[in-house]
Formats: structure tokens, C-alpha cells, sequence
């Protein structure tokens, strides 16, 4: 679904940033997005899940599933999050709307429109602690 598509650079990186459309998330490669997509948090294992389970966690169905893709408006904002993710995720650049909803980690609630780059994991933490001095 999601091959690598470059390395981060400089230039791209400031001109993704800059752009309030453009987001940041790490994403499996191997599960493809679409408009409807939605979140449900790393606790649960399918939006089914997260309803069934919701209560006992203390959300409402509304709180456990997001009405988009969870994820930050710059790369160094996605990077908070990135111990939690292995090498087999890529950095999913995106077009997106925000949806205005706050995610369960404070993170933007995006709506996926369309792809615009895709790095490594491995190329992404060579940028930001290359950059980073």
C-alpha cells in the first residue's frame, strides 16, 4: 500500500510544516486509508473493540472512536510519539482536513484525503536528529 517514497529533506520538511492542510502520522504500509477512515486508539484492535469497550475505560462511543486519522500538523510534533511505533511503520505524509476533535494524546483528528510522501522510519530519525543540534 504504502511504499517509501523519498527521504525527508530540509526543504520539504519547512514547506509540509508550513501548509495547514499537510499531516503527519505513522502508519502500517500494509492497511490503506480512505476518507472514511477512523481512530480508535492503540488500546483496541478494531472500532468494534473500542465500542464495546468504551464504557469500561471510561469514554462514550464518540470519545473511542475518532471521526478521522490521528496524527500532528509537523513532523517534530509526530516524533513525540515515535517509541511507540517500530521500523516496520513508515511516516505517512498527508493531505488532509482537520476535523476540529482532539485526539485521546491531544493530537490532531484529520480527515484523509490523499498521500503526499512516505519515509522510512529510519530516514525520519536520521532528519530529525541530524537537524536537531
Amino acid at each position: 500500500m504504502y511504499k517509501v517514497t523519498g527521504k525527508p529533506t530540509e526543504e520539504m520538511v519547512e514547506k509540509f510544516n508550513e501548509d495547514s492542510n499537510i499531516f503527519f502520522r505513522f502508519q502500517n504500509p500494509n492497511w490503506e486509508l480512505d476518507q472514511d477512515s477512523k481512530s480508535w486508539g492503540m488500546i483496541y484492535g478494531s472500532e468494534e473493540e473500542a465500542i464495546e469497550n468504551c464504557e469500561d475505560d471510561g469514554l462514550s462511543e464518540d470519545e473511542a472512536v475518532l471521526p478521522g486519522k490521528s496524527c500532528m500538523d509537523t513532523l517534530e510534533g509526530v516524533w513525540e510519539w515515535a517509541d511507540q511505533f517500530d521500523d516496520s511503520y513508515v511516516v505517512l505524509v498527508f493531505e488532509g482536513d482537520d476535523t476540529g476533535v482532539n485526539g485521546h494524546q491531544d493530537e490532531y483528528v484529520t480527515e484523509f484525503i490523499k498521500p503526499v510522501a512516505v519515509w522510512s522510519m529510519e530516514d525520519c530519525y536520521n532528519y530529525i536528529y541530524r537537524n536537531d543540534k
